[in-house]
């Protein structure tokens, strides 16, 4: 067994620098590829009205991620930290390589998942490491760093993608620096081992029951994304523009059947394990339950404002401007976060976690309503005031929902409770990507089911049959596809406004 770090010792900050610079590495690429996306598809043959693909660039990073985060929280307590780190630091390498070299879809999705699955073991060891390692009393403000870090890296995503494409003229240049950045990464984390935590439990992580999730996780998010095909009738709505045939769109039935029976499966052998992949003393306690509730709900709203925001920039920004302006929105949202974290962990140590979580939860409710009067012309100083305001509340809810699931599990379970509270908010984004595109999607066709069909003329020449269409998109599908995203910001409200009445039970739950 490795030695064990003393709380507040020297080699026990050591550590917790290392781990922090590996999972700011793997919060870069969260959401690294947001400015940088249109120029992706159009390089890899993907038509943009194909969202229910395309949006899988992003979505199979966040399913691996979050399939690996309840086994790793675990197994990090079954192996030690380092291991477990270590392991996922090369596999989030090598699927960088993979997504650096990809020529189609299918090997970008492919490099996407890997490194989803090496990024998602690293945050909650981080996090297990901070209750390792730092005394109880100065728990939470450890915490809202390791968040802050984590959203850094989403202020720096956008940025750190805008900028590397616009100084190697290249978006692959940006997973492929990802290998010496992880190489430094790695030297950081051999320097700190000799004060790095060995194992805190024998007992071996279920792999079947962790299996079985991830099929039902994947099946789920696969139905929800397929449910719409953006009308694509032939000279109809996005059938002009290019749309193709999603290939499981036929099968989204039996999917979500198979995501059932999963589902199913999974809690049957939860129930009957020895060794459940969900600790069965912390799902018993109602105030475990209803902060991974509250984190849930907090994904859902976060991943609107991280895709939909974009969208909007897309849609109105002269395309040689989109990466900045993209860059310099998320920036703005993500660093209000940062703050919002930071500002959380310490006043819940005077104010208490329920009332910061309560009222973040109020200000990101008003941000998202805000938002939703956006208006068609791009008014890039507004759009960020008003997402720093959703950004700060959502910053507020984090340090304190984490600290009040944590503090219901042992010393020996910190890993496991670390991975469930991030395993909550990032199904909460998974499923809320899933279910916002097939929203979106069917929304649109709704929308556009009434609009006359753009066909060829006899006799047009192909100019002004372009000509068209061009016509057609500014001042019909344009304007549609921003009243669909504006409507996801009122979703996203009332999300957070229905996280606000599961906060509030809480003050009502005894520790």
């Amino acid at each position: 067994m490795a030695a064990s770090a003393e709380p507040g010792s020297r080699t026990g900050y050591g550590a917790l620098a290392a781990v922090l610079a590996v999972v700011l590495l793997a919060a870069l690429d969260l959401t690294v590829v947001a400015p940088i996306l249109p120029t992706m598809i159009s390089d890899l043959g993907i038509s943009p009205v194909d969202a229910d693909r395309y949006s899988w660039i992003v979505l199979s990073y966040l399913v691996a991620y979050t399939v690996t985060v309840p086994l790793t929280g675990r197994l990090s307590d079954f192996l030690g930290r380092l291991p477990v780190f270590g392991g996922a630091l090369a596999l989030f390498l090598f699927g960088s390589l993979l997504a650096a070299g990809a020529d189609d879809l299918t090997m970008m999705i492919a490099g996407r998942t890997l490194q989803g699955l090496g990024g998602g073991a690293m945050l909650p060891v981080s996090m297990a490491l901070v209750a390792d390692i730092v005394p109880e009393r100065q728990r939470a403000s450890a915490l809202g760093l390791v968040a802050a870090v984590d959203t850094f890296g989403w202020v720096l995503g956008p940025v750190w993608g805008a900028g590397v494409n616009a100084v190697f003229d290249s978006w692959r240049a940006i997973f492929w620096l990802n290998l010496p950045l992880g190489a430094v990464a790695a030297v950081l984390l051999l320097v700190a081992r000799p004060g790095v935590r060995g194992r805190s439990t024998v007992v071996r992580p279920n792999l079947l029951n962790a299996g079985v999730a991830a099929l039902f996780l994947v099946t789920f998010s696969l139905a929800l994304s397929t449910g719409s095909e953006g009308g694509l009738e032939a000279g109809q709505g996005a059938g002009t523009l290019g749309s193709q045939t999603n290939p499981l769109a036929d099968y989204r039935w039996p999917i979500l059947a198979v995501s059932a029976i999963a589902l199913v499966a999974f809690v049957a052998l939860e129930r009957r394990s020895n060794n459940p992949l969900l600790p069965r003393d912390l799902i018993a306690s109602v105030r475990f339950r209803l902060a991974n509730m509250a984190n849930f709900l907090i994904g859902g709203a976060l991943i609107v404002a991280m895709i939909n925001a974009p969208l909007v920039v897309a849609l109105l920004a002269d395309t040689d401007a989109v990466p900045r302006d993209t860059a310099l929105l998320l920036g703005a949202f993500t660093l209000a976060m940062t703050v919002g974290a930071l500002a959380g962990g310490r006043l819940m140590q005077s104010a208490g976690a329920v009332a910061v979580a309560a009222t973040g939860l109020a200000i990101s409710a008003g941000g998202f309503v805000v938002m939703h009067f956006w208006e068609d012309e791009l008014r890039l100083a507004t759009m960020s005031a008003t997402m720093s305001i959703a950004g700060l509340g959502l910053g507020l809810v984090i340090a304190p929902m984490g600290e009040t699931a944590i503090r219901a599990a042992g010393r020996a379970s910190y890993g496991a409770a670390s991975g469930l509270v991030l395993l909550a908010r990032l199904l909460g984004m998974t499923v809320g990507l899933a279910g916002v595109t097939a929203y979106g999607l069917a929304r649109l066709d709704a929308l556009i089911a009434g609009l006359p069909p753009v066909s060829p003329i006899p006799g047009e020449s192909a100019s002004d049959y372009f000509a068209r269409q061009q016509e057609y998109l500014e001042t019909q599908l344009i304007p549609l596809t921003l009243d669909v995203i504006r409507e996801t910001f009122l979703l996203a409200a009332a999300v957070c406004l229905v996280a606000m009445l599961v906060v509030a039970f809480i003050r009502f739950q005894r520790e």
